[in-house]
């Protein structure tokens, strides 16, 4: 699916609670020379780690591939995308 116009990707990680788990998947976006607009991290209840990325206007392809990447990262549990289009 194309998306135009304004459009908003959350990425939401869980992961375990290790002390270069962030810095793993910022290191992705960092690559890409993408910048996040807005990130949660915290510990949860459980003792794992739950971050959130917020980026405007990742094209679709990228965004495919971020997800992929952070599969690959041996301390991530789960990760998905969504992608909101943004009223102009």
């Amino acid at each position: 699916m194309v998306l135009t116009g304004k459009t908003r990707t959350r990425f939401s990680v869980q992961a375990d609670y290790e002390v270069n788990t962030l810095s793993r998947v910022l290191e992705l976006f960092t690559l890409r020379g993408l910048t996040c607009d807005s990130l949660l991290a915290k510990k949860t209840d459980d003792g794992l780690q739950w971050i959130e990325l917020h980026c405007n206007d990742i094209e679709e392809q990228h965004a495919n591939v971020l997800l992929n990447k952070l599969r690959q990262i041996i301390t991530v549990r789960t990760v998905r995308a969504e992608t909101l289009v943004l009223a102009s």
